[in-house]
Formats: C-alpha cells, structure tokens, sequence
C-alpha cells in the first residue's frame, strides 16, 4: 500500500481551506481516505497551519510520500526541515499571449523547369 500525503480542499466557492490527508495513491483525490492529518487555511493572516505531528512524523516513517506544497508546509510548521523554494516548477499563467505562428513559405525559390529538349 503506497500512501502519500496530500491536501484536500474543503472550503466554499472562493473560500478555501484545507485538509492534510493521508491517501491510497491509486484512488482519486475525493476518494477514501486513510487518515485525516490537520488543516491549513491559507486565507488568514499568518496562514493557519494546524498538523498533528505524531501522526504525520509516524506516516513519514512508513514511509509516506509527500507532495510539494504538503512538504513545503511541513518545513514551515517545524515537522520536516525547511525546503528550498527556488527548486519548485512555477505555474504558468492562465492567460498567455497567443502565439504567432511563423506561415510555412511555399518555396524559396521557384520550381525550375525542366529544360526542353532539343530536337
């Protein structure tokens, strides 16, 4: 059984908070759960960060996998070390310039005729 910590989102419609669960990593993320780890509500001012550590430190032991945000939580709440953010993929923005798209010349140079022949 492979587990892997990750965050739920349970909060309303603009709104959000959510739980730190562990989970079955084949099921989908709404699926059943394992266990129930804490929470994080990232709309208050100092980003409420609730986890319980015995759970979570014994999960890590078994050897629970983590995802990025869950393990950049963990450094900031004293459970993991601290992780360095400057290794993490950047989102692209949802809206992007569309792209040009460079027209395929028909050909550089014309087509050369075949000379005739002379009779």
């Amino acid at each position: 059984m492979a587990v892997k910590l990750k965050l739920q989102r349970v909060g309303t419609k603009s709104k959000p908070k959510y739980r730190l669960i562990a989970q079955e990593t084949r099921t989908k993320l709404g699926g059943n759960l394992v266990e129930i780890l804490g929470e994080y509500d990232p709309r208050q001012t100092n980003a409420f960060i609730n986890f319980k550590k015995e759970k979570v430190e014994k999960w890590l032991k078994v050897g629970a996998q983590t995802t990025d945000k869950v393990r950049y939580l963990l450094g900031k709440a004293g459970i993991m070390p601290p992780m360095d953010t400057s290794k993490l993929v950047q989102r692209k923005p949802k809206k992007e310039a569309p792209a040009v798209e460079a027209k395929p010349e028909a050909s550089a140079a014309p087509a050369e005729k075949a000379p005739e022949a002379a009779a």
